[in-house]
């Protein structure tokens, strides 16, 4: 049974997808009233959602203001990048031995599906080559075996589209079909470096920004 969604989770859920998807902007003002009255939804669980968006370092507190939403830095940026290289590496470390044909299949979906998007659109980002770049690292950290390691490179990717909202990239599909065909191999070395190569090949596009 999915488990039940409560208020708090609902607005959590939903501020936070405007906050990374850039429909609510770094430096803009939250007010808990005027949400409540956006959502239809209390007082109560709505402050509560935006502590526990405070706590994650999406929104900052402003004592008799409301809340502030943070901007990624260039150290922010370098941080992400270096657990992604580190988590992202021991993930697919881990999926080279635990990936099935089936998850394999899907990967190979996914990049004709992005190179398809990128024929059409170069390298201009759009939600749904986001969404289909999200879901061929996912589906990596999930092949690891270990949820809660693809559950904080999840995350660490999230923090990574608030960058990307402000200026599109989507990465060329070739750079997947390397990290696929090492899976493939069951080729643990081959496919990590293939990992770092791809992530070094956007960090350094997405650093030119700051």
């Amino acid at each position: 049974m999915a488990p039940r969604t409560t208020k708090k989770s609902f607005i959590y859920d939903q501020i936070k997808q405007a906050i990374i998807s850039g429909s609510i902007k770094p430096g803009e003002f939250l007010n808990e009233g005027d949400l409540a009255q956006k959502y239809g939804i209390g007082k109560t669980p709505t402050r509560e959602a935006l502590l526990l968006l405070t706590h994650e370092n999406l929104l900052e507190s402003m004592p008799r203001v409301g809340y502030v939403v943070t901007r990624l830095t260039t150290k922010d940026f370098l941080e992400i990048y270096s657990l992604r290289v580190l988590l992202e590496s021991e993930a697919i470390g881990l999926a080279v031995e635990h990936i099935t044909p089936e998850e394999i299949a899907r990967l190979e979906q996914n990049n004709l599906e992005e190179a398809r998007l990128f024929a059409q659109s170069g390298n201009r980002l759009t939600s749904q080559a986001y969404r289909l770049n999200y879901e061929f690292h996912m589906l990596i950290a999930q092949a690891s075996g270990n949820a809660r390691l693809a559950k904080i490179i999840g995350d660490l990717i999230n923090d990574l589209e608030r960058a990307l909202s402000s200026d599109p990239y989507l990465a060329d599909s070739n750079q997947h079909v390397e990290i696929i065909n090492s899976l493939k191999a069951r080729h643990k070395i081959r496919a990590q470096e293939a990992m770092k190569a791809h992530l070094g090949e956007t960090r350094l596009h997405i650093l030119n920004m700051f």
